[in-house]
C-alpha cells in the first residue's frame, strides 16, 4: 500500500495543480502583468519549498521536490486576487496636483 501511495501521489499533485492553473486562466478575464508577477513569485517559492522538503527528507527522489514545488507555487500564485488599485477620478483635473 506504502508504495501504490508514494508512486501515485505526484501524479494526483500534478493533475491538481494543472486543474487549479487551467480553471483559474479560463473562468477570468486578463488581470494584466499582476497575474503573471504572481505566477513568478509562486514558482520562485515553490522552488525553495521544494528543495526545502528535499532537504528534510520527504521524497525518496529529489526530483518530486524541484517540479511539485514550482507547479503548487505557480497554481497558488494564479489563484493570488491581489490588491486592488483604488480608481481615481478621470473626470475633474485629470490627475494634474493642486497647489
Amino acid at each position: 500500500m506504502k508504495e501504490f501511495v508514494l508512486s501515485a501521489l505526484p501524479w494526483v499533485m500534478v493533475g491538481i495543480a494543472l486543474a487549479i492553473l487551467a480553471v483559474s486562466f479560463g473562468s477570468e478575464k486578463r488581470r494584466g502583468e499582476a497575474r503573471g508577477a504572481h505566477i513568478a513569485v509562486g514558482a520562485s517559492f515553490g522552488l525553495l519549498l521544494g528543495v526545502t522538503l528535499n532537504s528534510c527528507g520527504l521524497w525518496e527522489n529529489h526530483l518530486l521536490g524541484l517540479v511539485l514545488g514550482p507547479l503548487w507555487g505557480m497554481a497558488l500564485g494564479a489563484l493570488y486576487k491581489g490588491e486592488e488599485a483604488p480608481e481615481q477620478d478621470k473626470g475633474s483635473d485629470n490627475g494634474a496636483k493642486k497647489p
